[in-house]
């Protein structure tokens, strides 16, 4: 009779233990507003996208979005991605792929003011040829926004 009672209270103990992690985990319910869809998460597409040729490259520059497309306020943006895409010089109308070329990360997210104009300067360039570029936004969790306006920019070597 005494090893059965010492189960029991095993037992009970075990159950209260359970119970109270239970109790605490669903106490603790990180949700703090309605749930989001995540086609609402991802990040305003870029509008501003502009190119030209410089001393160096063809030099990017783009505005930082600042809210996703749900309006709500951006506050994970992690990167921005680049692809660019060669116009065949014998064939412009032909299609050609756009490929990644780049991605430039955002290091301000702890800092109270944040970078508001982003830029990038291609040098991997073959003389006499036209390029075209857009970019992605990218949050922490990976998703990208839609793509942003496309810029056209011949090379002519310098």
């Amino acid at each position: 009779m005494i090893k059965c009672r010492a189960s029991s209270v095993g037992l009970q103990v075990k159950l209260l233990i359970v119970g109270s992690i239970a109790a605490l985990c669903l106490a603790s319910c990180g949700a703090k507003g309605p749930p989001r869809t995540p086609q609402g998460a991802v990040p305003e597409t870029i509008k501003d996208l502009r190119g030209k040729a410089g001393k160096q490259g063809i030099d990017l520059t783009w505005t930082r979005p600042t809210r996703y497309i749900d309006g709500k306020e951006l506050s994970d943006l992690a990167a921005f991605v680049i692809f660019r895409k060669e116009i065949a010089k014998n064939c412009p109308e032909c299609p050609a792929p756009f490929r990644q070329l780049a991605t430039v990360n955002v290091e301000d997210q702890q800092k109270f003011i944040k970078r508001k104009q982003f830029g990038y300067v291609d040098q991997e360039l073959q003389p006499q040829t036209v390029y075209r570029y857009r970019v992605f936004s990218k949050v922490m969790d990976d998703s990208l926004s839609a793509p942003s306006n496309e810029v056209e920019v011949a090379w002519r070597s310098q």
